[in-house]
């Protein structure tokens, strides 16, 4: 047996990788982070393979009410950074920071009913997401044969958010007007400005060496407010807004600046899908440097069996 290279590897990390996908998916968001938490520290001192640390670039498009169906008109920038660990060959557990600007204007509309109604709105987007992400090949960059990997993702995510609007030359922070009645009696109570959602992605990746990889990918979050763009419900009348005062009566129906015609006939019509709630992508370039652990100088053999994680 002399001469005769035997690579040994540790269940310890299938173990607590096993442990890990278990609690994430059936427990609650605040013990899911916990368990991330204490995974991605426990992993990088057992027979883990390799950790990144990276940046995102691309943009971000809103899908919501205003300017309903214009996806590529309600496109900004976007950047982020994020720090990934790769247990294993076909599992990644990413935590991100994405910062962009979400945005729609009805004016940009092909649709002129949807342009007569002359909303617009201008917000900061600020998310923190998590992520469990499968490499649909295994994904090693240490080894020549597993340079290159289409992935998905599914995860959580924490949004902060404040809609805007401009209106005779200044900026109005449009959840303190209640434009569609918020705060008054019998009325909905302002919605928040920190929400949460589902966030799903799938990327193209592949190794540049030994310590870089580039990635493009294509993200979509399921949010659980309509009112990301301010707008959900119906025209309510002057006399129903007036207790929010004049700013959410000439915010809420703003259809006359557009045809120089009054727009009382709006009054208790849709302005807004509230069976549908607001969402949006974020898609880009990401590119990060690896990192690896001690015991990883040669890729060992490690089939993937789905038995063996869940």
């Amino acid at each position: 047996m002399a001469g005769r290279k035997i690579i040994t590897t540790s269940r310890k990390p299938d173990m607590i990788l096993s442990f890990f996908l278990l609690f994430f998916y059936f427990s609650n968001l605040r013990f899911s982070l916990l368990s991330f938490l204490l995974f991605f520290f426990i992993l990088p001192f057992s027979n883990a393979q390799f950790t990144e640390i990276g940046g995102f670039g691309g943009v971000v498009s809103f899908n919501g009410d205003v300017n309903s169906g214009g996806l590529l008109s309600n496109t900004d920038a976007a950047f982020g950074f994020f720090i990934r660990h790769n247990p294993h060959n076909r599992v990644g557990i990413k935590l991100g920071f994405i910062k962009g600007t979400l945005k729609a204007n009805d004016r940009d509309s092909d649709q002129p009913d949807i342009r007569e109604r002359n909303l617009n709105f201008t917000s900061d987007l600020m998310e923190f997401s998590l992520f469990t992400e499968f490499y649909i090949l295994p994904y090693f960059p240490a080894d020549p044969k597993r340079v290159f990997s289409p992935y998905v993702g599914i995860g959580f995510s924490v949004f902060v958010f404040n809609p805007t609007t401009k209106y005779n030359g200044e900026i109005i922070e449009l959840q303190k007007v209640g434009t569609e009645g918020q705060g008054l009696r019998g009325f909905q109570d302002p919605y928040q400005l920190t929400q949460v959602a589902i966030p799903v992605l799938f990327g193209l990746k592949y190794a540049i060496g030994k310590r870089i990889n580039i990635a493009v990918e294509l993200g979509y979050r399921f949010t659980f407010s309509d009112y990301l763009d301010d707008v959900s419900t119906i025209f309510h009348s002057p006399a129903e807004l007036s207790g929010n005062g004049a700013l959410a009566i000439a915010l809420s129906n703003r259809t006359e600046e557009y045809t120089g015609i009054p727009a009382d006939d709006k009054i208790g019509s849709r302005r807004g899908n509230s069976n549908t709630n607001d969402a949006y992508m974020v898609w880009g370039i990401t590119l990060s440097f690896n990192i690896f652990g001690k015991s990883v100088s040669e890729p060992a053999d490690q089939p993937y069996k789905i038995n063996k994680w869940f």
